[in-house]
């Protein structure tokens, strides 16, 4: 079997250096789903999740409003006790800071009740795909392991299940808050004024464009720096694992050259992505700022003119600045679901691939004596390419028999059929008589023992 596994031990495809490049799902509609479908289980929590995160969104929406009220009122207090005409009502503004800080306590306890309950359905719902998995990898036939890389295996078992719990997590309730949050933030604006939100709202425009930009321009990068990572993941496997040969063939020099090729491509990938993608924080910080001037100025004359009061300056301020940031969350957001369906895409295809047949009325072995019969076996590992032709052999009991010939002509073949990794494509293979399709696959399997070119030794001890 070739081992072409060029991603190192876990792929290469995991959570690695920064940011991960974006994996698209082939049928993103068609595994969402089946992501659907299979956590149809935790619907009603799902429910109370999503109710509980809209309702500490908005709690924490109508927090700046209120405190903008309490600052009305402390502005006016001041200018009538400078007038003469009284003072500040502090009983007012402090009903207004209990009502405050009522709304930002049951904010934070919905929040704290909303990520303990989504903490809890991705850990479950993991834990029962990382279970069906393990019991799915002992019912594939042997063919579908040689036909894959062993990285690509190993990465759906680890990297992308660990890629599906931390989305999960994440990604479904923070979206629905950034939309929440986008949504009323706006409702909150135009309340207090109309044009000022207006004004806001076209340079809404201008901040997506940039942020698609420097994404779609970081993503190439960020993808390249994932190949590279692979590559360097597979060199290291490669120099650790063949040690002994490096050294017996004093290629150390040579190993080394490749590595520092392939090490060069990887940093230079690395920063490239991670310069343009720290371009992201700084310009919408210009951006919230120029927002800051705006509100500002435009808020000062409305205040002259008697249609704005101060606390809806701070407001407005307040929800001007917070804006954009659920804007960027959405984009980061919606990046992350890619990967998690991609991810799932994976797994299901992992999950749903063909088992081995077992025929519905199994034969028992029994005592074994030993004969084992070839007849006219005829076998490939692809349709068009016949490994064994013609292949006949009746070894009795007892008798010790060889089978030499030079690499590729099939020795370790004829091992894998009599195992039944492999169905013949014609022909039968016999043990005592009795064709080896018709026993369990551990009935057969127990009465071999093995001993294979590649040795893995397990952990434990000897005895084990």
């Amino acid at each position: 079997m070739n081992n072409k596994n060029n991603n190192g031990p876990l792929g290469g495809k995991g959570p690695g250096m920064g940011m991960r490049a974006v994996d698209k799902a082939k049928d993103f509609k068609g595994t969402l789903k089946k992501l659907l479908s299979s956590m149809s289980k935790y619907k009603y929590t799902l429910i109370i999740i999503f109710i509980f995160a809209i309702a500490s969104t908005i709690f924490s929406i109508i927090g700046p409003k209120m405190l903008g009220n309490a600052t009305t009122e402390l502005f006016n207090g001041i200018v009538n006790k400078f007038s003469g005409s009284g003072g500040v009502n502090f009983t007012a503004v402090l009903h207004i800071l209990i009502k405050l800080l009522i709304l930002y306590i049951l904010s934070t306890i919905f929040l704290y009740i909303q990520g303990i309950l989504m903490a809890n359905i991705s850990q479950k719902y993991t834990y029962q795909l990382r279970k069906d998995i393990s019991l799915k990898i002992n019912r594939i036939p042997m063919s579908f392991f040689d036909k894959k890389e062993r990285g690509e295996v190993l990465s759906i078992i680890t990297n992308d299940v660990d890629t599906l719990s931390q989305s999960l997590n994440q990604a479904a309730t923070q979206l629905i808050t950034s939309i929440v949050t986008v949504i009323g933030i706006a409702i909150m604006m135009f309340s207090i004024n109309i044009v000022i939100s207006l004004v806001v709202l076209l340079i809404l425009p201008f901040s997506i464009f940039i942020l698609t930009k420097i994404m779609s321009k970081s993503q190439k990068y960020f993808k390249n720096q994932q190949e590279y990572l692979g590559h360097v993941n597979g060199k290291i496997e490669e120099m650790f694992s063949g040690y002994d040969v490096v050294k017996s063939f004093n290629a150390e020099e040579k190993i080394l050259e490749e590595f520092e090729i392939e090490n060069e491509k990887l940093g230079e990938a690395g920063w490239k992505s991670q310069f343009i993608s720290g371009l992201m924080h700084p310009l919408m910080t210009f951006l919230s700022n120029f927002n800051y001037v705006i509100v500002a100025i435009l808020g000062s004359y409305f205040t002259i003119k008697g249609k704005m009061s101060v606390g809806d300056i701070q407001s407005f301020i307040s929800y001007s600045k917070n804006f954009t940031h659920p804007l960027a969350q959405i984009a980061q957001v919606s990046n992350m679901i890619q990967s998690m369906i991609a991810s799932a895409e994976r797994v299901f295809e992992f999950l749903e691939v063909q088992e081995e047949i077992v025929a519905k009325d199994m034969k028992e072995l029994g005592e074994v004596k030993g004969d084992v019969i070839f007849e006219h076996v005829k076998f490939g590992y692809y349709p068009n390419q016949t490994v064994i032709k013609d292949f006949s052999i009746n070894v009795k009991s007892g008798q010790k028999v060889a089978i030499v010939g030079p690499t590729g002509a099939g020795k370790t073949t004829l091992v894998k059929l009599l195992m039944r990794f492999y169905r013949v494509n014609q022909g039968s293979i016999l043990i005592d008589n009795k064709n080896i399709n018709d026993l369990g696959k551990t009935e057969l399997r127990k009465t071999f023992g093995m001993v294979l070119q590649d040795t893995w030794l397990f952990n434990g001890t000897i005895c084990e």
